[in-house]
C-alpha cells in the first residue's frame, strides 16, 4: 500500500518513505526496542533546519530524516544543528541501522 505524499514534502525527496508500509506501520527494531521509522502520524518537520524527521536513533534526540533539496537520509543532531549522511534510501537505512553497519 502506498500513501499519497503531501505536496508540502515534495522538496525533501522522500518518495521512498511513502512507498510500502512505512507511513502505515513504520519499522520497530526488536533488538534496540526503537521505532527506527515512525508512521506518518509521527513524522515532523523542523522548518528552520529544512529537515523532515521520519525516524529515531533511540539516543540523544538524534532523528533520521530527509533534508530539503538533498538526497538520501540523514541523522540530525538537534543540539549542534548538524547533519550526518546515513543512507541513500529508507530500506538501506533500516538494514544498516538494525544490523549495526550504520552508527550516529
Amino acid at each position: 500500500m502506498n500513501a499519497q505524499m503531501p505536496e508540502k514534502y515534495a522538496d525533501y525527496g522522500c518518495e521512498d518513505y511513502f512507498q510500502g508500509v512505512w507511513p502505515l506501520d513504520g519499522y520497530f527494531d526488536e533488538t534496540s526496542q526503537t521505532l527506527v521509522i515512525v508512521p506518518l502520524n509521527e513524522i515532523y518537520e523542523v522548518t528552520e533546519s529544512s529537515f523532515l524527521a521520519v525516524g529515531r536513533s533511540g539516543g540523544d534526540g538524534i532523528d533520521f530524516g530527509y533534508r530539503k533539496n538533498f538526497t538520501g537520509l540523514w541523522a540530525f543532531y538537534p543540539v549542534d544543528q548538524e547533519f550526518k549522511f546515513m543512507a541513500g534510501g529508507i530500506q538501506e537505512l533500516v538494514d544498516g541501522w538494525c544490523f549495526g553497519r550504520l552508527l550516529v
